[in-house]
């Protein structure tokens, strides 16, 4: 509420006190009555405010505690945030370094078919059909199959 940003607790809880001692103080009329006649007159009006009192200072009391209650919950969650945001930091490192361990995998897997495929073109290079085409050999073809394939 925003009556609780500008006020302080204690307004709310005097409040509800001035009103218990008002209507306490109005069921004591008959006998402060002697000594302050006109005291009898104000009876009703001071009964309703009093009672008005008392349902406002309640009723900001349990504002006050629903409010405190939010807040304890706030607070709980933004440390759970923290924890969660730590070990995401956490976990993001640990992905990081696995990709890049996977991708050094990789490259060297490739730099080794390279080397093989460059390795066996060698041998086949030299031999052409007559009507010059060259004839492509299985094994390059295997090969090449092998380096397609994404490793595991």
């Amino acid at each position: 509420m925003w009556i609780l940003k500008w006020l302080p607790d204690w307004i709310f809880y005097a409040v509800l006190v001035i009103g218990i001692v008002g209507l306490i103080s109005t069921y004591l009329v008959k006998f402060l009555a002697k000594f302050f006649p006109p005291l009898y007159v104000y009876k009703t009006p001071i009964q309703l405010v009093s009672i008005a009192c008392i349902v406002l200072g309640v009723f900001m009391s349990g504002a006050i505690y629903n409010n405190d209650q939010w807040e304890a919950k706030v607070k709980e969650l933004q440390e759970k945030v923290k924890i969660a945001e730590e070990q995401s930091k956490q976990v993001n490192t640990e992905i990081v370094e696995k990709v890049v361990t996977k991708n050094k995998i990789i490259k060297e897997k490739g730099e080794e078919v390279v080397k093989y495929i460059d390795k066996e073109v060698v041998k086949y290079d030299t031999k052409f059909l007559p009507s010059g085409e060259c004839e492509i050999p299985k094994e390059f073809l295997g090969a090449i199959n092998k380096a397609a394939e994404t490793p595991k």
